[in-house]
């Protein structure tokens, strides 16, 4: 089997584990990083804020994921309206983030600098604004990874199967996403960095940026 073809086989076999096993991931991640993880209910669209924190968000799909962390989740980023998940262990630490988009950028701005403060208080280690970009490259390198993914898939039906697709991308659920690009990169055979954001362009607050995305 030539090198490439082996390597893509190998990677889609890794996704499928990772997909079907999470909380190995969470474990290796923790021993490796001494860093914890945040279970997310539900997603929250600003991961990067805590990436930059050092810490790993997971954003559970359904109840049913709940069960694959036992004991692996160390805070809860929570909706602050009735959820269908769960209440988390009280002793958790969690953070409320409402539901409700904010009604302007000053309202969003507070939030984002409410959960950057919970964020650095849980894992010991705030982040910086050189760590906010970082993490706003790494999260935008992959969403243009993840694009690109989806783009071969419409072109080349025989690229993946379904089911491969969808462990491919569910495995970004539960890996540091710099582990998801190359994963990603190495299946569609890219460079891994394919300049999401230029350099320049980091001039303003990170934290207003990521405001800007609630709105």
């Amino acid at each position: 089997m030539p090198v490439r073809v082996r390597a893509v086989t190998e990677g889609i076999r890794f996704a499928a584990g990772v997909a079907s096993r999470p909380s190995g991931v969470a474990t290796l991640w923790k021993t490796a990083t001494g860093g914890k993880v945040v279970g997310c209910l539900p997603s929250t669209p600003v991961p990067e804020l805590l990436h930059a924190a050092t810490l790993l968000p997971i954003a559970l799909e359904s109840p049913e994921d709940l069960c694959l962390f036992s004991g692996q989740i160390d805070a809860w980023l929570i909706g602050a309206d009735p959820s269908p998940f769960p209440a988390p262990p009280v002793p958790t630490p969690r953070f409320a983030s409402p539901r409700v988009p904010p009604v302007d950028v000053v309202e969003a701005l507070d939030r984002i600098e409410a959960l950057a403060e919970w964020a650095g208080a849980v894992s010991g280690s705030p982040a910086t604004e050189g760590a906010l970009w970082k993490s706003i490259r790494v999260y935008a390198t992959r969403r243009v990874l993840l694009g690109a993914l989806a783009e071969r898939c419409a072109l080349e039906a025989a690229f993946l199967s379904a089911q491969e697709r969808r462990d491919l991308v569910r495995a970004g659920i539960f890996l540091p996403p710099e582990a998801h690009s190359r994963l990603l990169s190495l299946i569609l055979g890219v460079d891994p960095d394919p300049g999401a954001i230029p350099a320049e362009g980091e001039k303003a607050d990170p934290l207003v940026v990521l405001a800007r995305r609630l709105v």
